[in-house]
């Protein structure tokens, strides 16, 4: 079972800003998995099939390219039960990716559309950098607008030739520490190819979110 413990004295309202809402016991929330082309969004969505395969309420689809890469968006829902302010809910996720080509960047907008949390997935490779920060321009000017809290991936940490943590938090802006006082890191190491930190960046994002949801002001 998923615990989150929120403290909040208007538990029926609904959060609006950011799609999250809530019916009753049931919590109804969008997370979508941002990044660019080929650094490990549908992988990602794939370790979490598997993690949470018990989880899972629809079966989930992909719609790809010949190539392979998507071509529109991974999209499956997530069902768990959360206590919250010592009320028991039922959380519907639903997880979705945007495609990282940047030929079919009109199709973002709307695969964000209702978003409550973003997950975003950044590649280790050095030569990637300018396409990492450039990525990350993009969802700071939907995210921050909108309150829509984020959490960041570094993937591809079992690559021979890596940016450093440090090198990529200067490069993108980051502060230079390792965690926020929440106790969630600056920046995940992640192996979405092995399913290293997938979960466990996937379940400290859905905190963040539920966290939003309750207190959004």
């Amino acid at each position: 079972m998923l615990k989150n413990e929120i403290e909040d004295d208007h538990v029926n309202d609904i959060q609006r800003n950011a799609g999250g809402m809530i019916l009753g016991n049931m919590i109804q929330l969008k997370i979508v998995y941002w990044g660019p082309g080929e650094s490990g969004k549908t992988t990602n969505f794939l370790r979490l099939k598997e993690k949470f395969d018990s989880r899972r309420i629809t079966r989930g689809y992909s719609i790809e390219t010949n190539d392979g890469r998507t071509l529109w968006q991974d999209s499956m829902f997530l069902s768990f039960d959360a206590s919250i302010n010592k009320r028991n809910y039922s959380i519907i996720v639903h997880v979705v990716t945007c495609t990282g080509q940047e030929r079919f960047l009109s199709t973002r907008e709307y695969v964000l559309e209702g978003a409550d949390g973003i997950m975003f997935v950044a590649d280790s490779q050095p030569e990637l950098l300018e396409q990492n920060k450039r990525s990350f321009r993009e969802l700071l000017s939907f995210a921050s607008p909108r309150r829509i809290p984020y959490i960041i991936q570094l993937n591809k940490r079992d690559i021979e030739e890596k940016v450093s943590i440090t090198e990529f938090k200067r490069q993108l802006g980051l502060p230079s520490e390792n965690q926020y006082a929440d106790g969630t890191l600056v920046v995940y190491p992640v192996i979405a190819l092995t399913g290293q930190n997938v979960a466990e960046t996937f379940r400290d994002l859905l905190g963040q979110v539920l966290f939003n949801v309750f207190n959004f002001s």
